[in-house]
């Protein structure tokens, strides 16, 4: 069974917090097992903790609406661990080149929550 590891930014506005739910379900519901990563706890155990959940997985999927440090050292680990990548952006957001950038890279802009589920459960398909 195929992993997907969930993460978003939490250090800005933490807005993105609130679809981590949504996307979960959707995940789900694709017949994947799905990591959200967890907020809290010491610095060496969240690292210890996320990495290998990270390199458990086969795919991430990322909330990049918002810079992130976390996020984006997230994605970096993703591409030397070999994973899949699903950016999550909100309409009007932009993302660095880099991330755009990195093979076996999908980026799904979406305009609400519903559109959001849809494009991803579409996406997923293909996992």
């Amino acid at each position: 069974m195929a992993k997907a590891y969930i993460t978003s930014p939490v250090s800005y506005t933490q807005n993105r917090l609130n679809l981590l739910p949504h996307i979960k379900a959707v995940v789900e519901a694709s017949g994947i097992e799905p990591f959200v990563f967890e907020i809290g706890g010491e610095a060496g155990d969240i690292f210890v903790r996320d990495f290998t959940n990270l390199a458990s997985s086969n795919i991430i999927i990322a909330e990049v609406s918002e810079r992130s440090h976390g996020v984006g050292i997230e994605l970096g680990l993703s591409y030397g661990l070999g994973l899949k990548r699903i950016l999550l952006m909100a309409e009007g957001g932009t993302v660095s080149k880099l991330a755009e950038g990195m093979p076996d890279t999908t980026i799904l802009v979406y305009k609400d929550v519903e559109h959001l589920k849809d494009i991803l459960s579409i996406e997923l398909t293909s996992y």
